[in-house]
């Protein structure tokens, strides 16, 4: 989806502006989190909410009914009705991702993604927090993700900077260097 990054950058900083305005950035994001997961669990509401054959009645209808039960704030239910209008539901997911950002962003919140050949311990993950948080000055949350390709060691990926220090790199790296000679 070509522009499809700055315009859901923008709605999101839309909707964080509307969130400072109300004192009520993290429960917007939590409510359109939440409701992004629907659309993402549910195949039919995803259709009915991106498609672009059902009217903009009867997605709103839809809406409303989902929304009803789960007790949404005002500004996030009309922020989701003006995705319906704008018909821009399909990149509600890339919204609520930019959103998410910029609350950590300006909360001093750094994600970082770990890629390990099996599950870090506690006393491993709090050490690693520690050791990261320390680099970077910010607080760390930990993506953890279980990749066997990995082999041994770990990638750590902070922003758009990646730390490889798997067995796997390591290994290249002296095939590399036998083969040089």
């Amino acid at each position: 989806m070509i522009g499809g990054g700055s315009l859901a950058r923008r709605y999101a900083r839309a909707l964080l502006a509307i969130g400072r305005e109300e004192g009520q950035t993290r429960r917007i994001l939590e409510e359109t989190e939440r409701f992004d997961k629907q659309v993402g669990e549910i195949p039919l509401l995803r259709e009915v909410m991106e498609a672009a054959h059902i009217s903009r009645r009867d997605k709103k209808t839809a809406l409303e009914t989902v929304l009803s039960s789960d007790g949404f704030l005002p500004s996030t239910r009309n922020f989701l009705f003006l995705l319906v209008d704008k018909r821009r539901m399909n990149i509600l997911s890339p919204i609520v991702s930019e959103l998410r950002r910029l609350i950590e962003q300006s909360e001093g919140i750094e994600r970082v993604e770990v890629s390990v050949p099996m599950p870090l311990s506690g006393t491993q993950r709090d050490l690693l927090e520690s050791v990261l948080e320390g680099q970077t000055g910010k607080k760390v949350v930990l993506e953890e993700k279980v990749d066997p390709d990995v082999l041994g060691g770990m990638v750590v990926k902070v922003g758009s900077t990646v730390y490889d220090g798997s067995a796997r790199t390591q290994i290249e790296r002296i095939r590399q260097n036998l083969e040089k000679g």
